[in-house]
């Protein structure tokens, strides 16, 4: 068996001590002990403090580990959790693991031995190391929108993983942060439309007028937004028109139309009356043309909806039931006599020059009339009534074409504290308030562009032919880019503003697509890109992880 270093040093001192070769010898031994002395005490010293900050490192990650999981986790799997992490990241062996917990608050003791080159000189092996952490949930309010694809290509099994997946974060996050006045959660399903509730629409009278007081401010009552339009003309109440074919607004609304006051569209600039395009629009689809390559038409007119002649102008108001005396108002001419079942009649059996509104003969079956592709359900303000969040969740359908701008702009609104929701706290002046917006979808934008005259299906952007998007014509590749551009301009308004923007990108090979998802996101660590729908509770499983900040108390 070989000696020990320890013994060797030992046994050399010794020696040169014992020489008795002359004078200087023992001088030499003499001054030698003090200095390997000191080196020696360096050296154990140094490899004291690495074992201590090695031991300190591993039970700061094994202590935040354990906090993450909450308060509601058993003692056993606290200690299993404490235990994995300081296995796996020291390399020493540790002993006496003390884990202990009060709330939210978790605190973690250790001990291991350090090594001692030299201190075999005073009888010293090893040196016992102690550390100890303790970690909580800093003090912070958390406001989390969860903006979510619900289009067509999600329903089956995706749709169902996507639903597991965030019942699992709200689940998570509300076991960790125990006071419920600080977590609270948003919901914006997206497809064509966001939905932001029929609830806010207006009441009327027996006239068919607005009854003054009812329907949200935020909302365009009256028609007032000055937005390109080939049927429905500044002047016309959308919410009159509506009750008119016996219809209720299912709560869909167009994406906002810019200004020289504002980047509406994109932002979440508040509806103010001295910019009427502020005012958020109701959806209206409108009666397509009578052919069979339209899929809406729900009114008999052989009106062309593109055409500008005064009297056509006139008269695609009238198929809708609109007075006379509006209509003039709107596109200065008269409808003229008759209308389309040629009985020289208004449709109020009146004649054409009656001041009310006229009674509508329409076909609104298979989903026809002026709430058509209005499919996402409805916007879930900021709560912290975690069931009802998570049984809405669990309702979501699948239905419609991909508009990830408009979920994202929404996303915004709902974690401001300003109209339409003004749940959301202001966080200007208190760091403590977290907003975070996490964005998932499994496809590309999708306008909906068409081979017919008016370019495309009914979307938020009303039609292709309207111009919203800066052009009245062009293909899919045209209109997605246009839409990915204004998707990443809703991303960094809201960034701006201090929101934390999570990703996914859902099974979706698309390039673009990814590459603005990954732009959109606050970082490239905030991007998570899914291959498969299996791979999701492990994606929001790593959000919650980032959501809820943790700091090491001691």
């Amino acid at each position: 068996m070989k000696p020990s270093k320890t013994r060797i040093l030992r046994d050399t001192v010794c020696a040169f001590g014992r020489d008795k070769a002359g004078n200087f010898g023992m001088l030499a031994a003499l001054l030698s002990l003090p200095l390997l002395g000191a080196v020696g005490l360096a050296i154990d010293y140094s490899t004291m403090s690495r074992t201590r900050v090695e031991l300190q490192q591993a039970i700061d990650a094994a202590v935040l580990a354990v906090a993450q999981r909450g308060a509601d986790i058993s003692k056993s799997e606290a200690r299993r959790i404490a235990e994995n992490y300081m296995s796996g990241n020291l390399a020493g062996i540790y002993r006496n693991l003390e884990v202990s917990r009060e709330g939210t608050r978790v605190t973690l003791k250790a001990e291991t031995d350090a090594s001692l080159a030299f201190g075999g000189l005073f009888g010293l092996t090893n040196q016992p190391i102690n550390a100890i952490a303790s970690a909580d949930i800093a003090y912070s309010t958390y406001e989390v929108a969860l903006v979510l694809d619900t289009t067509g290509s999600m329903r089956g099994g995706k749709l169902q993983s996507m639903k597991d997946a965030v019942i699992g974060l709200v689940d998570d996050l509300s076991g960790q942060v125990s006071d419920p006045e600080r977590l609270k959660f948003a919901l914006v399903p997206f497809s064509s439309f966001v939905n932001v509730g029929p609830q806010y629409g207006p009441k009327f009278d027996d006239k068919g007028k607005i009854i003054k007081g009812t329907g949200a401010e935020w909302l365009d009552l009256d028609g007032e937004a000055d937005i390109p339009q080939i049927e429905l003309k500044p002047g016309i109440s959308r919410f009159e028109v509506y009750h008119n074919l016996g219809q209720e607004w299912k709560g869909c609304v167009e994406t906002r139309y810019p200004s020289k006051k504002g980047a509406h569209d994109v932002d979440d600039t508040p509806a103010d009356k001295s910019d009427k395009n502020s005012y958020f629009v109701p959806a209206f689809a409108i009666d397509e043309p009578d052919q069979q390559a339209y899929t809406n038409s729900y009114i008999r007119a052989s009106v062309d909806p593109q055409s500008k002649r005064a009297r056509d102008e006139a008269a695609k108001l009238d198929k809708y039931g609109v007075p006379d005396h509006l209509i003039s108002k709107s596109v200065g001419a008269s409808p003229g006599g008759g209308d389309d079942d040629d009985d020289g009649e208004g449709r109020d059996g009146r004649g054409s020059g009656g001041a009310g509104w006229k009674r509508v003969h329409a076909d609104f079956r298979n989903g026809k009339g002026p709430n058509n592709n209005c499919f996402a359900q409805p916007i879930t303000p900021l709560s912290n009534n975690y069931a009802d969040i998570k049984s809405k969740v669990k309702a979501f359908v699948a239905n419609g074409t991909t508009n990830i701008m408009e979920g994202v702009a929404w996303g915004f609104r709902v974690l401001s504290p300003g109209e339409p929701f003004s749940q959301g706290k202001d966080d200007k002046n208190d760091p403590r308030i977290e907003k975070i917006m996490v964005v998932l979808s499994d496809g590309a934008n999708v306008f909906g562009n068409r081979g017919v005259k008016l370019g495309s299906s009914y979307s938020s952007f009303g039609y292709l032919v309207d111009g919203r998007l800066g052009f009245s014509a062009g293909g899919a590749k045209a209109t997605n880019t246009a839409m990915n551009e204004k998707t990443l301009e809703a991303c960094k308004n809201a960034k701006d503003e201090g929101v934390e923007v999570y990703t996914i990108r859902l099974e979706e090979p698309d390039v673009a697509t990814g590459m603005m998802l990954q732009e959109c996101a606050s970082s490239p660590g905030h991007f998570f890109d899914a291959p498969s729908r299996s791979q999701l509770d492990a994606v929001f499983e790593k959000i919650g992880d980032g959501i809820v900040k943790l700091r090491i108390s001691s």
